[in-house]
């Protein structure tokens, strides 16, 4: 991030997942831990899980999609059960969506160069928003894990906007609590179509990391 400008802005906005830490490291160990538990407590073959989990966080993402709750584990999880096992299982529900984030967020960690890079901004007077999609408590987890209240001032996220980035309310929203115009501040986040291209079609600089 240190190639970012700083000057002439009083504002970012900052999406979280895979911009400020790496996310498929830590998908991929909660979802290891949560394949072993179903083996372990619940007799589940890794390819029978494998099956039930990618089966439920497709049908998820159909029926919800451009809304944060189209990435909850736990309806991911609550439709892989009724799939596993021809009904709901809350137990195992709760149980394999309370070991998926208990690994992902002993595995989270800034990636290189991000502490510095907010420190420089705080340092500058630059207030920052977290702009994210998913659901609020999940992110705020993540926040507390980083412990993102040194740097960050406000979290926007799906769920509370109602709809997903590149959508303009998110950004809109995080200015709003920001107290700034589109050209007082950037944008940063890894992906082009959500979170460059939505800013941009507000006026927003934006940059991607």
């Amino acid at each position: 991030m240190n190639h970012i400008p700083l000057s002439n802005i009083k504002a970012l906005l900052l999406d979280l997942d895979d911009t400020l830490y790496a996310y498929p490291l830590c998908h991929q160990a909660g979802y290891e831990a949560c394949k072993a538990l179903a083996q372990d407590k619940y007799g589940i073959a890794g390819s029978e899980f494998e099956y039930a989990w990618k089966t439920g966080r497709n049908r998820v993402h159909q029926d919800l999609h451009g809304q944060g709750a189209s990435h909850s584990r736990l309806l991911y999880v609550q439709k892989a059960s009724e799939n596993l096992f021809g009904k709901s299982n809350p137990q195992f529900a709760l149980d394999i969506e309370e070991t998926y984030w208990r690994v992902f967020l002993d595995t989270m960690v800034f990636n290189p160069g991000v502490e510095t890079f907010l420190q420089e901004a705080k340092d500058k007077g630059i207030k920052m928003c977290i702009v994210t999609d998913l659901t609020a408590q999940i992110q705020m987890r993540k926040w507390l894990k980083l412990d993102l209240g040194r740097y960050i001032d406000f979290l926007v996220t799906s769920e509370e906007a109602g709809v997903e980035k590149p959508g303009a309310y998110m950004f809109e929203l995080a200015m709003e609590k920001l107290g700034v115009k589109a050209e007082e501040c950037a944008m940063i986040g890894d992906s082009e179509e959500k979170d460059v291209k939505g800013a941009e079609a507000l006026g927003i600089k934006a940059y991607k990391v």
